[in-house]
């Protein structure tokens, strides 16, 4: 069992992906808003618009916000054709970046019930 992270800087590809998670029955994903380090330091700086070198080229287009999904996955399989799904619905991008994904193992689950 892994949990699959999905931090994407490129939101008009959101869409998509959850559509093909539930093409591919992965289900209850969470999605949250967040924000990159090199965006909240030039935006708490008041920096933003003097914005060069290696920060600038992640925050291309004045993105200033990311999505971030994550799901728990059982089936070793099913998360390799989630990661798959994914790369292929942002190969065509034209930005530098898109995003990235990761994964960690999961070793227990435990749902949050109030008693009866």
């Amino acid at each position: 069992m892994q949990i699959l992270f999905i931090v994407l800087n490129d939101l008009s590809y959101l869409d998509r992906i959850l559509e093909k998670f539930l093409d591919l029955h992965v289900r209850g994903a969470t999605i949250i808003d967040s924000q990159g380090m090199a965006a909240a330091i030039m935006q708490n700086e008041g920096l933003l618009s003097l914005l060069s070198g290696p920060f600038a080229r992640s925050l291309e287009n004045d993105q200033k916000g990311s999505k971030t999904i994550f799901t728990v996955i059982p089936e070793p399989e099913k998360v390799t054709e989630a990661v798959k799904a994914v790369q292929e619905i942002v190969a065509g991008s034209k930005k530098q970046v898109v995003g990235f994904m990761f994964t960690l193992p999961v070793s227990g689950i435990y749902p949050l019930k109030a008693k009866k």
